[in-house]
Order: C-alpha cells, then sequence, then structure tokens
C-alpha cells in the first residue's frame, strides 16, 4: 500500500482510470439485457463491459450481443460455472485498473461507476467499495449497504428490508460489500487473488471481502453510487439451492479466516441461530418460516446434514487456505476481533428478517 502511494504521489493520479465492468449471467432473459443497458449509459469515460455467460438456454447472452455489438465482449463458458468461477475469469480478461461487478439482475444510475472512482480516487488504501443497493420493486427500502458477519461465518446485508430514513446517507467504512454491484481495485486482487472457486456461489462475496480487509484493504461504503436489484430473481429467497450453499459455505469461511477462538466456539453461536430460526418458525417470521412451509422441517434438518457432510469434505483444503490467509495478514488479531465486534449480525435480526 506504501508503494501505491508514493507512485501515485510521483506520478499524480489518473483522472480516469479504467473500469472493466462485468456481468454473470445464467438465463437472465430481459433482466440482463436492462443491466448492460444501465453500464453502456454510465457517464464514466473509460469503460469496457465485459459478459460471461453460463451456458444459458434462453438465448439472453446472443440477444444482448447483438443488441449491444462490438461494445460488450462476451465470454461463454461451456457449463454453468457459478458466480465464483465465471467472475474469475473475467479478472483475468479485465483490462481495468477497477472491477465493477453487476448482477444480471440489477440495473444501475448513470452515475453510478463516476461516484465510485471519484470517492476512491485520494484513498489508495481502500480496495473495495460497497453501492447503495436499492430494491426495485421498493426504492424507498434498502437491499443492502454493505455487510455483516454473524460469528459462525453467516452474513446478511447490512440495511436489509429497512425502508429509507436517511440512516445510510453518509459514505463510512463497511466490512465488505455485496457482490450484487460493487467495484474492487484490481491490485487488490492480484494480490489476495479473487472469488474462492470452492464456494460456487453465495458468501463468496463476504469471503473476498474479509481477505481484502485482513490484506490490509479497507472497504468503504459509498451512498451516492445507487443500484436497483431484484432480490434473489434467479434463485430464489429461500429456495433448496440457496441454503444448501449458504449453510455450506458460511463453514468455509468459519474455518478459512475467523479467529481461532471464535472457531471453536462457534457451535454456541449456531446452535443461538438455530434457537432464533425455531423461534421464527413457530411465530411464522423470517425465512426459515417460509422455506419450512414449502419444504417441510424434515427437509430442512437434512438439507443441514448434506451442507455439513460436504463442507467436512474440503475441511483440509479449506484449512491449508487459511495458511495461506494468515501469511498474507497485515492486520493485528485485535484489529480482526475490532472488525467482527463492528460489523456483527445479531441472530433475532438474521432469523425474524425475510
Amino acid at each position: 500500500l506504501q508503494r501505491i502511494r508514493r507512485r501515485e504521489q510521483k506520478t499524480g493520479r489518473v483522472s480516469t482510470p479504467l473500469v472493466s465492468a462485468i456481468v454473470v449471467n445464467w438465463n437472465g432473459g430481459a433482466m440482463l439485457r436492462d443491466a448492460l443497458a444501465s453500464l453502456f449509459a454510465q457517464t464514466w469515460p473509460a469503460l469496457e463491459v465485459i459478459l460471461v455467460d453460463n451456458a444459458s438456454t434462453d438465448g439472453s447472452a446472443e440477444q444482448a450481443q447483438q443488441a449491444f455489438g462490438d461494445k460488450l465482449a462476451v465470454i461463454r463458458n461451456a457449463k454453468n460455472e457459478g458466480f465464483a468461477r465465471s467472475n474469475n475469469v473475467a479478472f483475468k480478461a479485465a483490462k481495468g485498473d477497477w472491477v465493477f461487478l453487476l448482477n444480471s439482475d440489477a440495473v444501475c444510475d448513470p452515475d453510478v461507476i463516476e461516484e465510485l472512482m471519484r470517492f476512491a480516487a485520494d484513498r489508495p488504501d481502500v480496495g473495495q467499495l460497497a453501492c447503495r443497493i436499492v430494491r426495485a420493486d421498493q426504492e424507498n427500502f434498502f437491499d443492502s449497504t454493505g455487510l455483516l458477519l454473524y460469528p459462525d461465518g453467516v452474513c446478511r446485508s447490512r440495511g436489509w428490508q429497512e425502508k429509507n430514513l436517511g440512516q445510510y446517507d453518509r459514505a463510512e467504512e463497511v466490512l465488505a460489500p455485496h457482490g450484487c454491484a460493487c467495484a474492487l481495485r484490481k491490485v487488490m486482487l492480484d494480490r489476495i487473488g479473487g472469488f474462492d472457486e470452492d464456494f460456487f456461489c453465495y458468501l463468496e462475496d463476504l469471503d473476498l471481502g474479509v481477505r481484502g480487509q485482513l490484506a490490509g484493504w479497507k472497504c468503504w461504503y459509498v451512498p451516492s453510487a445507487r443500484v436497483r436489484h431484484r432480490k434473489s430473481a434467479t434463485a430464489g429467497n429461500y429456495s433448496v439451492f440457496k441454503a444448501y450453499h449458504v449453510e455450506r459455505n458460511r463453514l468455509y469461511c468459519l474455518w478459512k479466516w475467523m479467529p481461532r477462538f471464535l472457531v471453536f466456539v462457534s457451535p454456541l453461536f449456531t446452535l443461538n441461530r438455530y434457537a432464533m430460526q425455531a423461534y421464527a418458525v413457530h411465530t411464522h417470521q423470517g425465512l426459515s418460516a417460509e422455506f419450512v412451509k414449502e419444504y417441510s422441517t424434515l427437509r430442512l434438518f437434512l438439507l443441514l446434514v448434506q451442507a455439513r457432510v460436504a463442507a467436512l469434505y474440503r475441511l483440509p483444503r479449506m484449512l491449508a487456505k487459511r495458511r495461506q490467509i494468515r501469511n498474507m495478514r497485515t492486520i493485528s488479531v485485535r484489529e480482526w476481533y475490532g472488525l467482527i465486534s463492528r460489523f456483527k449480525l445479531d441472530a433475532i435480526e438474521l432469523a425474524l428478517k425475510f
């Protein structure tokens, strides 16, 4: 970071760094065209747009290429490689100093990238930028202003489903950005690596953001960069697919980078979370209640078992990654505990919010 800062002071900050905007698509339909159109409408002049298509069968990738022509770079995967690997492929192809990620079910305001780049211009220690993400159907309600962390490795968006009362109008540090819409400094990605492809999808944004924090790259929330998101338009809010990957991947997070003491006591936090979620089911509140309505308590139990077995299979690999992360860590253990405490998610909020 110090070398970057000295170089920028010596040579002068590039006024318009190239930004590589990346959209990963799997049967995005008309939503994909809307997402790409919002990128091509950006006021930031130095921009390339990359589409990574995961073997879509709905013709959305072909329609997008026809609509935007040579302006759009298209990478086609032979199968659905998931969010993590698809973005990593795009990272290698990206030429920008920054990459901007946008979900295929999201639309950004025309000045989003400009607002992010102007904010980061004199902050060389910032490697991650979180957007002001609101619900597409109710724009006065938040979807995400960064991520919060529960001590057993699961996360949820800060401000999720809160009504806009001005509480998130100030730029401030956050733990990690939501992968729906965020900017990542390419130098940071080169240093810590891209997304962990073992995750496939869900919580990989938390994992990447935390690894960036541990390596000394700060994350800031920029409220003037507004994005509208159609929440879980592809996988659903409480699908089996999503629930399985969240439970498995939160164990990956726990084993990879959570402080050792919290790893040992995490079962207590998990039991507390399960108790809160059981209360939510009993009182017909939260996502757990909606899941049980559709899939039954037995299906939920079997899903948790399957996710844990799958996670245990990769435990040795996660421990090896833990050693790598420890070798790259530049902040102290005390500072890491400070971040966890500062951006902690309460179990009752996790359980009761839809």
